[in-house]
C-alpha cells in the first residue's frame, strides 16, 4: 500500500487547516479537512481513517481531491 502524500498544499499548513476546521459548520466537511490535515502532519492513511472513523479509501480520495484543487474540491 502506497503512503498518502500531500503533493500540493495550496498554501495551507497544518496550523491553518486546524484553524479552518474550527470555523466549518458542516460536520462532514470538517471530517474531510481533518483527514487531510492529519495526512499533512505525517500520519498513515489507515491511522487517519481510524482517527476520523472513515475507511482508508475515503481518506485516500479526500487527499487526492485536496491535491487536485485544495479545500474547494473537498
Amino acid at each position: 500500500m502506497k503512503r498518502l502524500k500531500i503533493t500540493n498544499d495550496h498554501g495551507w499548513t497544518p496550523r491553518t487547516l486546524r484553524k479552518q476546521e474550527r470555523k466549518i459548520k458542516d460536520a462532514s466537511l470538517r471530517v474531510r479537512v481533518t483527514a487531510v490535515r492529519l495526512v499533512m502532519e505525517g500520519f498513515l492513511g489507515k491511522d487517519v481513517a481510524k482517527m476520523v472513523n472513515l475507511c482508508r479509501q475515503s481518506v485516500a480520495l479526500y487527499v487526492a481531491r485536496f491535491n487536485e484543487g485544495g479545500l474547494d474540491h473537498l
